[in-house]
């Protein structure tokens, strides 16, 4: 049986590589942009909203990843917590959810190398980051490891050369500039910090690889929460950064950080900028499309989609699963626009979080800080996700309705045959 070959298995500084790579993204590149816009003077308390929805989450995941090895993430944890339709909406959540990330950050990959075309250097990226996957999920943690390393590095040396004397001389104080943004309500507080959440939800991609991380109950508990850690540090310095050398620019400047390179580390060329903006991209896809198959695999195998996804090959992927998120992200491609599918990502992805949460609520014999965190982590993941701008919280929510009436009409059919 193709289901019965033992899959690869990866150590902490696999997943760590997978988590980073997931987090640091492309989407690192434009959110920041688009929450100062939104937020304006709250731009660091949106930061701080969302960076605390994640470690909100994170602690909720990390309780169920102790006691579940299985790989499907918050789809395992409320299958085995609370029942299969919230399961099944978690999975369909987070499957839809990312399948969008992967298009998304896909076309910002395209913006950076190859502005003049559209659709195909996209293509190509996904169908290439599939192949890789396809071939097991050692090959996927090195290759993320490398991009990993090369987006961290280059991120280390922009705080670093900010930090320089030279850097000084064109500093701004963050607190003039946020002064300057003028008055936010809070309405936009929230709307911005669901918007940098998408920067945000990448250190939990590790719990859907389940098994295929060795000694998983203990690895992948603690590779999430380095993972959290350092990024959410990293997120800050960079944001003061892009404030104190960019000021209000910031709101409408197309490249930011290509912008802030040309000022504090003028020996850089602005092409070494664009190359890690891609390699960041692609190793935030590579994660994802590892990540978002795995789920789909796990979920086919409860029979909550068609068995085939469930399929794996000699290096224990789920080869099938792969192909089609991968067929998914480049039907996405052609809506073509940015911001409607960052929404469409966030939103599926706090609801995901919310019935994390939920799961973590129903822990037996679990203690009562388990529980406040999991109360007030579902609370702030359902207004983030309301708050989404754009059209993405009723059409998610439409999609979401077709595909649980599609479940109900396909197991009514079964029931009666």
């Amino acid at each position: 049986m193709a289901n019965d070959k033992k899959p690869q298995e990866i150590g902490l500084v696999g997943a760590l590589a997978i988590g980073i790579a997931s987090m640091l993204g492309a989407g690192v590149f434009v959110v920041f942009r688009e929450a100062f816009t939104i937020s304006g003077s709250l731009f660091l308390v949106a930061i701080a909203l969302a960076a605390l929805v994640a470690v909100l989450n994170a602690s909720s995941v990390y309780q169920l990843a102790k006691r579940i090895s299985r790989p499907g993430g918050v789809y395992t944890y409320s299958r085995e917590m609370v029942n299969n339709p919230t399961s099944f909406v978690a999975g369909f959540a987070f499957v839809f959810g990312k399948i969008g990330s992967i298009a998304a950050i896909a076309l910002v990959v395209q913006e950076y190398l190859t502005p003049e075309l559209k659709f195909w250097p996209a293509a190509a990226a996904i169908a290439a980051l599939t192949l890789i996957n396809i071939s097991g999920i050692n090959r996927t943690a090195s290759v993320a490891a490398i991009l990993a390393t090369t987006t961290t590095l280059f991120f280390l040396v922009v705080l670093i050369s900010a930090a320089l004397p030279a850097a000084s001389v064109s500093a701004q104080p963050a607190g003039e500039v946020l002064s300057a943004a003028g008055t936010s309500t809070f309405a936009q507080l929230i709307s911005a910090a669901s918007v940098m959440f998408f920067a945000f939800a990448g250190y939990a991609r590790v719990a859907t690889l389940g098994d295929e991380v060795s000694n998983p109950k203990r690895n992948i508990p603690r590779a999430i929460v380095i993972t959290l850690i350092a990024v959410t540090l990293l997120y800050f310095g960079l944001a003061q950064t892009l404030l104190t050398q960019l000021g209000l620019s910031l709101g409408f400047v197309e490249a930011p950080f290509v912008a802030l390179t040309a000022l504090i580390t003028p020996w850089m060329p602005g092409w070494a900028v664009i190359l890690v903006a891609a390699a960041a991209g692609l190793g935030s896809m590579l994660a994802l499309l590892a990540g978002v198959s795995r789920t789909a695999a796990t979920m086919a195998e409860d029979g909550e989609l068609p068995k085939l996804l469930s399929r794996r090959n000699r290096a224990g992927a789920p080869w099938i699963a792969e192909v089609i998120v991968g067929a998914g992200a480049i039907g996405l491609l052609l809506i073509g626009e940015l911001s409607w599918v960052i929404g469409f990502s966030s939103f599926s992805v706090l609801l995901y979080y919310a019935i994390g949460h939920l799961s973590a609520w129903l822990i037996p014999e679990v203690g009562k800080t388990v529980r406040v965190v999991a109360f007030l982590g579902f609370g702030l993941c359902a207004l983030l996700a309301v708050a989404v701008p754009g059209p993405a919280v009723w059409v998610s929510v439409l999609i979401l309705a077709v595909a649980l009436a599609v479940r109900a009409l396909a197991r009514g059919l079964i029931t009666r045959a």
